[in-house]
């Protein structure tokens, strides 16, 4: 997760530092200024910084609370086109300036590639009673929308509440981060006669670190698919696991869910981003050069198989080796699930290559003892 702040002034200083407190891992930082005396009664900065570049300045007062943060910084004027380039790696843009032509171009550049933006509008005056929130397209807005900086005197608590309601949506709609561990895949019909929600059940109570749902067209209609999916987010939601709809856009939306999986004939990635800004985004890949586009396409992470021959999917491809496995590990920046024909005989094999986040389908939901058969997988990959 990598968040830009564009504009460190009064409103993108406070956002980082509600941020940094929230404990987010990761900031781009991009602003031309130096620190100012005059202007510290709002901002995030000190008077021995005055005269410095403020994201320098920035970056270490937000260390000097969250240490283990991950914080990139550029100094630079953002002109028009400049945007896609600076940001096209971002999750998320927060909007700090005080023009109004450059917070446009902002949210008109970063609107294609689907990177919601979070922008102030009116943050001067004393009137704090009306501010709100607003959503146009892919950015959210914090404001009273008509008090403008030219016209009325900054209020610096009218700035902290903006900025921290600026967090607080950041927080909300950021993407889950991809979690390490074991990725569990619903099926019934590998699962001895248990329900997706009962199964789903199971295996959040026996601590698996992400699901999905998997049903193709055809084996169920849609309305039973939506319902079954609205209660297992609820189950996962409750638990805190990321929850994943493969293939089907519009469940994983109305649901609620935290991501979607496509595979290589599905949505390409970059049409799902633009479609739902807010959704991690898996893609399923069998070879480099796929690899190499889902990475082009800003997808979270990728699927790696299948590895192992496997009879989970009637349309799967035949299984691409541990070669593949070994040439994701070593070139690919983005998080990865190995799958495919992974069993406890196989994974230590698996995990010893570098796969930190493993899919073991009928291994799991195959089995009659769910929490010995996870405590067990488990037990292998602390091993490795």
């Amino acid at each position: 997760m990598m968040i830009g702040i564009a504009g460190a002034g009064g409103i993108g200083s406070n956002v980082a530092r509600h941020l940094a407190q929230a404990g987010v891992p990761g900031l781009l930082l991009v602003d031309f200024d130096v620190v100012e005396t005059a202007n510290l009664n709002r901002q995030f900065y000190f008077t021995d910084q005055a005269g410095r570049p403020k994201v320098a300045c920035l970056k270490q007062n937000l260390l000097g609370i969250f240490p283990e943060m991950s914080i990139q910084t550029l100094t630079h004027f953002i002109r028009p086109g400049d945007s896609t380039r600076i940001f096209k790696n971002c999750n998320l843009v927060v909007e700090g300036f005080d023009n109004r032509t450059a917070k446009k171009q902002l949210i008109e550049e970063l609107a294609p590639l689907g990177i919601p933006v979070v922008s102030a509008s009116g943050i001067a005056g004393f009137d704090m009673e009306n501010i709100q929130t607003r959503k146009i397209g892919n950015c959210h807005i914090v404001g009273d929308f008509s008090t403008d900086v030219a016209a009325a005197p900054l209020f610096a608590p009218k700035i902290a509440v903006i900025a921290a309601m600026m967090a607080d949506i950041v927080l909300k709609i950021q993407k889950p981060l991809f979690p390490e561990g074991i990725y569990g895949i619903l099926g019934e019909a590998f699962s001895l006669g248990r329900s997706n929600v009962e199964m789903a059940k199971l295996l959040v109570d026996n601590g698996i670190d992400i699901l999905q749902y998997r049903e193709k067209a055809g084996t169920k209609d849609r309305k039973t698919m939506l319902e079954e999916c609205c209660k297992i987010r609820k189950i996962t939601a409750d638990a805190k696991v990321p929850f994943i709809v493969n293939d089907f856009l519009d469940i994983a939306m109305i649901t609620g869910a935290d991501g979607v999986h496509m595979g290589q004939e599905d949505l390409p990635v970059a049409a799902v981003k633009k479609l739902a800004p807010g959704l991690m985004v898996g893609c399923s890949t069998h070879s480099p050069d796929q690899a190499a586009r889902a990475v082009a396409d800003r997808a979270d992470y990728i699927g790696v198989g299948p590895l192992f021959a496997t009879q989970t999917k009637e349309d799967v491809c035949d299984a691409v080796g541990l070669e593949y496995l070994d040439h994701v590990t070593a070139n690919i920046p983005i998080p990865f699930v190995a799958i495919g024909g992974i069993k406890r005989h196989n994974l230590a094999q698996v995990v010893a290559m570098g796969a930190k986040t493993v899919c073991l389908v009928t291994e799991i939901i195959g089995a009659q003892d769910i929490k010995k058969r996870i405590k067990e997988i488990r037990a292998i990959l602390s091993c490795n």
